[in-house]
């Protein structure tokens, strides 16, 4: 007889734990099947960025001539012998060069961006902070050359201008990111008539 209780108890136990477990998989089931049959879109949820402005993840690479912006590099003339000249380079790895002072190449040129340097600029950007940084570096100094960086990948688009007081992270930055843009093989654009 007590085996026979147990039994029965643990029947009733069994059944209603069946029985709940088809409550819980019907629910979702209904839920996707009222979705599908409807023409409206399901709703997904964003990720959330916490920048000025929200911008997709980049896909680096590709055939493209002038996309959209990763990383545009500035420096500012001073009275004096300073480097002058503004590289924007795309994701599609599609770059600018304009010399305006003091530099070797003058002028503007283009070049081809390989999608390895880019990553390794995106990855010592983060190393280094560089998305943390102040937005400028500045004081009121005449005559100095000022740096501007912008970086815009992964949802954060982050210009930094450097001209006195800038971090050493913000200069090894810039100095990296020369390093593998300067000496490019950048080809003289001409000028369409």
């Amino acid at each position: 007889m007590f085996i026979v209780l147990m039994i029965e108890l643990r029947s009733r136990h069994a059944i209603r734990y069946v029985s709940t477990m088809k409550h819980l998989i019907a629910l979702p089931i209904a839920a996707l099947a009222l979705a599908c049959s409807t023409n409206q879109p399901v709703a997904t949820a964003e990720p959330v960025v916490d920048q000025e402005t929200a911008v997709a993840a980049p896909q680096l690479g590709g055939a493209g001539k002038a996309d959209t912006l990763f990383l545009s590099l500035e420096r500012t003339p001073c009275f004096g012998q300073c480097k002058a000249y503004r590289i924007d380079l795309y994701r599609s790895g599609y770059a600018t060069y304009d010399g305006r002072g003091n530099v070797e190449k003058m002028g503007r040129h283009s070049a081809r961006i390989g999608v390895d340097s880019m990553i390794t600029m995106l990855n010592r950007a983060d190393e280094l902070g560089f998305f943390g940084l102040q937005a400028k570096y500045d004081a009121e100094v005449t005559d100095l050359p000022s740096t501007v960086l912008r970086i815009i990948a992964d949802g954060r688009d982050k210009k930094v201008l450097g001209r006195v007081g800038q971090p050493q992270a913000f200069k090894a930055l810039v100095a990296e990111i020369e390093s593998l843009l300067l000496p490019v093989a950048w080809v003289p654009v001409t000028p369409e008539p």
